[in-house]
C-alpha cells in the first residue's frame, strides 16, 4: 500500500510541473494591452526610410470617439506619420470579453509613387492580441479581393493577412525608457495580382508576402514599438497598360515617447 501510494504521488508531482511548465499565466490573465478611451493620446518618434531617404518625425496618435464598443483614432503629424497608426486611424478597434481579445477594423494604404492611386487593402476583422492563442499561433487570418483602376484597366488583387502571436517580454526599454510585460505580435500581408488586357490575363504580381508589422504592445499603456518592412516586386508590366509599376521598398518604426492615460483606462 506504501509502495502504491508513494508511486500515486510522484505521478501527481509531475503531472503539476507539467502543467506549470506548459501554461503561461499572462496567457489567461485579464491584462489590458491597449487601453482604450476617448481622449488617451500616444506620442511616437517615427522614422521612414525609401530610396535613400530618411524621413524623421513626431506624431500624436490620439483615441477621438467611441460608437457602441468601437474606437476610432485620429493623428497629428509634424512631418511623418506611422504605417500601423494610420491603419488604427483608418477604421475602428474594439475588444472582445473584456481585454481578452483586440480587434482592428480597417485598411493599409500603400503609397505606388508616379502619381498612381494607393494601395489600399482592406483589414478585416484583425486580431492585435488574444488571451487564449499561445506563442507561435495564429490569432487570425483574412483573404478576399479587390480591384482596382491602372491607367484605365482594372486590376484584380488578391490578398492574404495573418496576424501571429510572438510572445512575451518581460521588460523592454525604449527611449531609454523601461516597460514591463510586453506583448508581441506580427501582421504578414501577401498579395498577387492579375489584368485582363485583350483576351488575355496578365501576372502583375506574382503571390509574395509584401509586408512584416512587428508590434510591441506594454501592460496598461498600449502600443510602445512598431516596426515594418514593406517590399513589393512587380513583374514586367504589358505595354498595352500603357504604364510603369515601380517596384516598393521601404521600412518604418514607431517608438513610444510619451504618453496620457484616461484614469478609467
Amino acid at each position: 500500500m506504501k509502495k502504491f501510494t508513494f508511486a500515486f504521488t510522484l505521478i501527481f508531482i509531475s503531472f503539476c510541473l507539467s502543467c506549470s511548465e506548459e501554461e503561461d499565466p499572462s496567457l489567461y490573465s485579464d491584462v489590458d494591452y491597449f487601453p482604450l478611451e476617448v481622449g488617451n493620446a500616444w506620442t511616437y518618434k517615427n522614422q521612414f526610410n525609401q530610396n535613400s531617404v530618411n524621413i524623421q518625425g513626431t506624431e500624436i496618435v490620439s483615441v477621438n470617439e467611441k460608437i457602441q464598443n468601437k474606437y476610432g483614432f485620429t493623428q497629428t503629424s509634424d512631418e511623418s506619420v506611422g504605417v500601423f497608426s494610420s491603419m488604427l486611424s483608418s477604421g475602428k478597434v474594439y475588444k472582445q470579453n473584456a481585454n481578452q481579445r483586440i480587434v482592428l477594423e480597417g485598411d493599409y494604404s500603400i503609397d505606388l509613387e508616379s502619381e498612381l492611386s494607393n494601395l489600399e487593402i482592406p483589414l478585416q476583422d484583425m486580431v492585435l492580441y488574444d488571451v487564449n492563442s499561445s506563442q507561435g499561433g495564429i490569432m487570425s487570418v483574412s483573404s478576399g479581393t479587390f480591384q482596382q483602376d491602372i491607367n484605365g484597366f482594372p486590376v484584380d488583387f488578391i490578398f492574404e493577412i495573418s496576424s501571429v502571436h510572438k510572445g512575451f517580454l518581460t521588460s523592454k526599454v525604449i527611449n531609454n525608457m523601461s516597460y514591463e510585460d510586453v506583448f508581441i505580435s506580427e501582421i504578414q500581408v501577401s498579395l498577387s495580382a492579375n489584368v485582363f488586357i485583350v483576351f488575355n490575363t496578365f501576372t502583375v504580381l506574382q503571390k509574395q508576402k509584401i509586408t512584416s508589422i512587428t508590434n510591441y504592445y506594454a501592460k496598461d499603456i498600449g502600443l510602445v514599438k512598431s516596426e515594418v518592412n514593406t517590399k513589393i516586386i512587380f513583374e514586367d508590366i504589358p505595354e498595352q497598360l500603357g504604364i510603369e509599376i515601380p517596384d516598393v521598398d521601404f521600412n518604418s518604426s514607431q517608438e513610444i515617447e510619451t504618453y496620457l492615460l484616461s484614469p478609467n483606462s
